[in-house]
């Protein structure tokens, strides 16, 4: 980062008043809330909420104003759903304190934009934590795992669901319309089956629990017929077979658990982690860490991640707020 990117909050600055420690806190808590942090402004966080106690505690009392922030987002702001006498002006009162209103709106939408959006084009959602089944129109049933979307389109002709975040499990009901689900421009086509279509960062894999289905990629090249235990993975411009595996090993999540098959420990971290509303960053090299394997439960995944951290002496740094950032062990 150059210098003239720099954030505020640097370790080096020295010691500052309350406002430009306020300032500072801000400036954290909007970039983590947004996403927006690399592996080198991860280090220089932990370097400032480490170098003062009063670091800390900014930042912690801006990430709960962030908080009230969200939740006014996603309250309804009727006054009939307010108690009687109930104070409506707490929240304004605080954000004159925090930054002028329009520009509190201004980042408030920011940090809220991408759930809002979601919340419009959605039909059914998913909390973080929480595996949700749902019965389509058509009597199909889905599973949504942690943190999934899905917006149904079925007319006359065709059933199309769209997966718009996460993963989901289908139990198509049988009848006359395809019943086909939309993830990534991609497209599967059930042929009489179920099955799990999961939305990853930059592709879609498929497994089939029972029956048969066809996978399209968005540049359109056909699949061959997928049957049980069988994957598959799509992206932007290819298609491609996963090896197969027992069925009992899709979508496990339906049964509340988290089933490791040797994976890489930063994928490892992604998967428990999915389970838990606080974010959680794998920063550094892991590529020297043993893959890992195991069952954990999905109601559990703080004591996940703790035995994945204690199995191989990963370094934990806790933040305000549940945050947590996870690095590789240090070798002697």
């Amino acid at each position: 980062m150059s210098e003239t990117s720099k954030p505020p909050g640097s370790p080096s600055d020295p010691a500052a008043p309350d406002a430009i420690l306020r300032e500072q806190a801000q400036h954290w808590v909007a970039r983590l809330a947004g996403g927006d942090v690399d592996a080198a402004q991860l280090s220089t966080l932990e370097a400032w909420l480490a170098s003062d106690q009063r670091h800390a505690l900014a930042f912690a009392r801006e990430r709960a104003l962030w908080q009230d922030l969200r939740a006014a987002f996603d309250r309804p702001t009727s006054s009939h759903d307010l108690p009687s006498g109930a104070d409506t002006f707490p929240l304004r009162r605080r954000l004159a304190w925090f930054v002028p209103a329009a520009m509190a709106a201004s980042l408030a939408f920011f940090l809220a934009a991408p759930s809002v959006m979601l919340d419009l084009r959605s039909d059914h959602r998913s909390a973080i934590g929480e595996v949700r089944s749902i019965a389509l129109p058509d009597g199909t049933t889905a599973m949504l795992d942690s943190g999934a979307a899905l917006s149904v389109d079925f007319d006359d002709k065709q059933r199309i669901v769209h997966l718009l975040a996460g993963r989901a499990w289908f139990d198509v009901r049988h009848e006359g319309r395809p019943f086909l689900v939309e993830a990534e421009r991609g497209m599967t086509r059930d042929i009489g089956t179920s099955f799990e279509v999961d939305r990853k960062e930059g592709s879609v894999e498929i497994g089939v629990t029972q029956g048969t289905v066809q996978v399209r990629s968005p540049d359109g090249m056909q699949g061959p017929p997928m049957h049980a235990g069988e994957r598959m993975r799509y992206s932007a411009s290819e298609l491609s077979a996963l090896p197969a595996v027992p069925t009992s090993q899709l979508a496990p999540w339906r049964r509340g658990e988290i089933l490791l098959d040797r994976q890489p420990i930063r994928a490892a971290i992604a998967e428990l982690a999915r389970y838990r509303s606080a974010s959680v960053w794998a920063v550094g090299d892991f590529s020297k860490e043993a893959p890992i394997s195991g069952m954990f439960l999905i109601e559990r995944p703080e004591e996940a991640l703790q035995t994945l951290v204690r199995m191989r002496q990963l370094r934990v740094i806790r933040l305000p707020g549940g945050h947590m950032i996870i690095r590789p062990a240090t070798k002697s």
